[in-house]
This record gives structure tokens, sequence and C-alpha cells, in this order.
């Protein structure tokens, strides 16, 4: 097996079977299979299937609790039998080819793992965006299987999983590599969203104040990541900066 695409999805079944799950089953590359890990949904899934399946190309599995993001990743890394692995969120999709090159780029370059150039798209309109390193490692992202003896989502953050995955990535000194087409589509948030993040459940407050508490440290890293990425990541920062201080009574 040459690569494995891990889907981590939660009550949204509409999603992944109309966008992520139809864009990698349509692939030009073919030795390929789909992890779906779902975490403990409301809705169903497959017909209501529970516990583990092998559905064709797609492994099937179900958790019987809420466990998170990051369990479902390092979940789906375990379950694994590719050389490489790429994540997508249930609401994003690949380009046709984006197996077959990212695929390519890694078997000819001496580099850790690949990105890609990103269409987004926002509910304001849409931009293409090439990650700029450091980055946050979030969906899309190609490694080769052997990075993750060295790296590993953090279960205990629910938030900014993906940044600190990038600061690990980093100061690992593994290598990156980039291809500049937009080989993936992201579907983000309202840009200029009104929504205040002091609004956000304690769940995400928890992980993402021991995400600040772990890395605070690397504040001017973690911020060229977050700037990199959109205006939302810009007030994100901001807020992080100005309201997280009351975590650090609580956790120090």
């Amino acid at each position: 097996m040459k690569i494995s695409v891990i889907i981590c999805t939660r009550n949204r079944p509409k999603l992944l079977m109309s966008r992520s799950l139809p864009s990698v089953l349509s692939q030009t590359f073919k030795d390929f299979e789909v992890i779906v890990i779902d975490d403990c949904s409301d809705e169903p899934y497959f017909n209501g299937i529970s516990g583990s399946v092998i559905l064709g190309k797609i492994r099937y599995h179900r958790n019987t609790e809420r466990k998170g993001l990051a369990y479902g990743r390092n979940l789906g890394v375990r379950m694994a039998k590719g050389d490489y692995i790429v994540s997508l969120d249930d609401d994003n999709l690949f380009e046709p080819q984006f197996l077959e090159k990212t695929v390519a780029y890694l078997d000819s370059h001496p580099v850790d793992a690949v990105g890609v150039r990103k269409v987004i798209v926002y509910p304001e309109g849409k931009c293409s965006m090439l990650p700029k390193l450091p980055c946050s490692l979030n969906d899309g992202f190609v490694f080769r299987k052997e990075v993750f003896e060295k790296i590993r989502c953090d279960e205990e953050l629910h938030a900014n999983e993906d940044a600190d995955l990038g600061i690990q990535f980093f100061k690992a000194g593994l290598k990156m590599g980039l291809i500049d087409e937009p080989l993936m589509t992201v579907y983000g948030s309202p840009i200029f969203n009104t929504t205040s993040y002091s609004d956000y459940s304690d769940r995400h407050l928890d992980g993402l104040a021991k995400f600040w508490l772990k890395n605070h440290d690397y504040k001017q890293y973690i911020g060229r990541m977050f700037l990199l990425s959109s205006g939302h990541w810009f007030r994100y920062f901001y807020w992080i900066e100005q309201k997280l201080k009351r975590w650090y009574q609580i956790y120090l």
C-alpha cells in the first residue's frame, strides 16, 4: 500500500459522503486506502454500522466515546498500511491529481513531508495560498509514515492540534517540500465573523489554554504560523494574547 488517507469526522455524514470521500475515491492514483475515524457521532454513517469494518478501499472505525481530533488522527496512523500518510478534513476535498503528484514528489525528493497550494473558499470569496514555512500542519500535508515515530498529535489538546504538530515537526529538524499547484480545496469560516471567542466551549478553551502553556515560549513562531494562515488566524492570535492570561492562573 502506497498511501493512507485519514478522514476524521463527527456528525457530518452528508459532508463526508458528498465532498471529502468522493474526492479521494476519484483520484487518478489508485494505490491507496481510506481510513474513516468516526468520533462517536450522533448521526449514523454507512447505514448505522458500528465498530470497525472494511468497505472496499474504505476502512471505517467508530469510537465508542468522543475522543477528539488528535486521538482520531493518531489512531488512523496506527491503522495505516501505507508508506505515506495524509489527513483530510470531512468538509474539504482533494483535486483528482492530489495523490498522484504528492506521491511522485515524495518518491523523488529527500524530504519528510510535502504540502500543496490550497484554494480556500470563504463565504466572502476565495483565495489561493501556498504554505510558507514554518506552518501549522493541518490536513493536506503528506508525511512519510516514519515521521510519526518522532512526532504525534497531542491528545491532551482539543484546539490547535495542527499548530502543535507543526511546532513538533520543525523543532525535530524534519524537512518539508512544497508543490506550487492548487491541488486541494479548503472551506473556511467567515473571515469577518462577529462571534466572540469567549463563547467557545469549555472543551475548546481547555485545549487552547494547554496549547498556549505548552508552546508560549515560541510566541513569535506561533504568531508567524497563524498570521500566514488567514485573517481568521490574525484575530485568533490577538484574542489569545489578550484573553488567555487568566488561564495561566488556573494551570500554573
